[in-house]
């Protein structure tokens, strides 16, 4: 398998992960039941895919400076959330699309921001040993996002393929909401300083 086939197969992999954990996401919060019978048609209203319609969903949840070579790409609008994927622009070379996903969400306000970080941390790990994953902490470190002091935890796992993914996950205080981000990516091309960099650049 080439490089390029490697990196998308890969890349496919932290797609469907970012997938599945946003269903956790959804079940953590309480709300699934409620989004089952009607998601059809919320996924078809709420779904943008063109880079302007996602770049204004993501500001309205945090504003921040993307690293280069990086474009919003999907943004999704349910009842109670909303999320941004955030990766590799369409013009990426082969090296560059390999690089970590991100995923900005926003919860409305629901509850208690320590308790609604608790549930989505348990949430992550429950999905992300679902996928034969078993993710440990490598680093936990505090760091302030739009002026608050907040834990940004590093997760990594290696699963029964040999493919070790990299989770970065850490909630804050949105616009409109408890904030999440989330970093997903393949440990071999996990950019510590760039990353930090956009962490840091949340405001």
């Amino acid at each position: 398998m080439t490089t390029i086939e490697t990196s998308k197969s890969n890349n496919k992999r932290i797609w469907i992960g970012l997938g599945a954990a946003l269903l956790f996401c959804l079940c953590a919060v309480g709300v699934a039941v409620f989004l089952f019978a009607r998601v059809g048609q919320q996924v078809m209203k709420g779904t943008k895919t063109d880079p302007v319609e996602a770049s204004k969903a993501a500001h309205a949840i945090a504003d921040y400076e993307l690293p280069e070579g990086y474009q919003e790409r999907v943004a999704m609008n349910f009842f109670v959330y909303s999320m941004v994927m955030i990766g590799p622009d369409s013009s990426s070379s082969a090296s560059s699309a390999a690089k970590p996903i991100l995923m900005l969400a926003q919860f409305k306000a629901m509850g208690n921001q320590q308790q609604m970080e608790q549930q989505i941390r348990q949430s992550f790990e429950q999905q992300a040993g679902r996928r034969g994953l078993t993710m440990k902490v490598v680093d936990v470190k505090k760091m302030k996002i739009r002026g608050e002091d907040v834990e940004v935890t590093t997760y990594e796992g290696t699963d029964n393929n040999g493919f070790t993914m990299r989770q970065l996950i850490t909630t804050f205080p949105g616009k409109d909401g408890t904030a999440m981000l989330m970093v997903m990516g393949a440990a071999q091309n996990w950019n510590e300083e760039e990353i930090n960099k956009f962490v840091e650049s949340i405001h």
